[in-house]
């Protein structure tokens, strides 16, 4: 992924415990730490799995969308903007106790010659450190527990958004909390106000549940059929970091028209209604890296996916219904 480069921050105080949110009144002073640890969470954040594509309504009335707009004509107003931003959230955080309280960084930035905004939400966490307290007798050392810290810098955000100046699309990683007794995302549903594609995440449960049912159904969970199944995406994404819904099916699946079209169907009504899903490239790697396999005595085989039905990698079926598998040509085992 591209580096990140910080133009300006700012952060504010969203602690519903105090009554008040604590809005910064200045910029956050330049350091190269800070700024190190914000892009490497802005780099993480837009390569998350779990982060969804959003547009925000226009056919609703949408004071966050109001604020965006206006920094977007006018990026001067960044201090403005973020105290407006962050007051808004305190508001439906007080109104909404659920709402973990945080501390909210509002980010300018940079990648590949466009510009970004970026909003990164730092709930609260507890953590334990080292106190010394110095006695006649001498020191003691003891365990005290922060319950206001943030995420470190190899933790991944829960809550955050990015938005393209450009055309104001955001990219949205949130988590549901429940609000009137009702677990939702209050992020786009609630405050901003915004429609989103499913995440990387959300498409691939949707995907790999498809395979399972139709497999079930159609072929009993015939192995080698499933294989046929996962060498096809491996090599849809290979040539493009896309699957090809259509050309899979009718790959796979060409023995037997109605499992081709319980196949689309299924991915269509589950919320995948383009022909081609694209993925994130790190989605991609995953998906193409191995084949998890377990047996019904517990054993579990992860077979790197260019081997699957291969000499190294053998599946072979027995006459009474069992299968037999053969690993060839080893030339070293580790004991892990």
């Amino acid at each position: 992924m591209a580096d990140v480069y910080i133009t300006k921050s700012i952060l504010h105080i969203l602690d519903s415990q105090v009554g008040l949110p604590v809005l910064s009144e200045q910029l956050h002073p330049k350091s190269t730490d800070t700024e190190f640890f914000l892009a490497e969470h802005l780099k993480r954040l837009m390569e998350d799995p779990e982060v969804k594509e959003c547009v925000l309504l226009e056919d609703r009335e949408n004071p966050i969308r109001k604020i965006l707009q206006d920094y977007q004509q006018n990026t001067d107003t960044f201090l403005s903007m973020s105290k407006a931003l962050a007051q808004s959230l305190y508001e439906y955080m007080m109104s909404n106790s659920e709402v973990p309280p945080s501390d909210l960084a509002v980010v300018s930035f940079h990648q590949e010659n466009r510009e970004y905004l970026g909003v990164l939400k730092f709930n609260y966490k507890q953590t334990f450190t080292h106190e010394v307290n110095h006695q006649e007798d001498g020191n003691i050392n003891s365990i005290i527990q922060y319950k206001r810290t943030i995420a470190n810098i190899n933790q991944r955000m829960e809550e955050a958004f990015v938005m393209d100046l450009k055309d104001m699309k955001i990219l949205l990683k949130e988590k549901k909390v429940k609000i009137n007794d009702e677990k939702i995302y209050y992020l786009s549903e609630k405050f901003l106000l915004c429609k989103g594609k499913p995440s990387d995440k959300e498409k691939m449960a949707i995907i790999n549940k498809t395979n399972k049912e139709v497999l079930k159904k159609h072929y009993d969970n015939d192995f080698k059929k499933t294989t046929d199944l996962k060498k096809a995406m491996v090599e849809n994404l290979t040539e493009s970091d896309e699957l090809e819904i259509e050309e899979i099916s009718e790959k796979v699946f060409r023995d037997n028209p109605e499992a081709q079209k319980d196949y689309r169907d299924s991915i269509e009504k589950r919320g995948l209604t383009e022909p081609r899903i694209k993925l994130a490239p790190k989605t991609s790697e995953k998906v193409m890296k191995k084949q998890k396999i377990i047996t019904e005595e517990g054993i579990e085989l992860h077979v790197p996916v260019e081997y699957l039905d291969d000499r190294k990698v053998k599946f072979l079926n027995n006459g009474d219904g069992t299968i037999k598998i053969e690993i060839n040509d080893i030339t070293s085992i580790l004991n892990k």
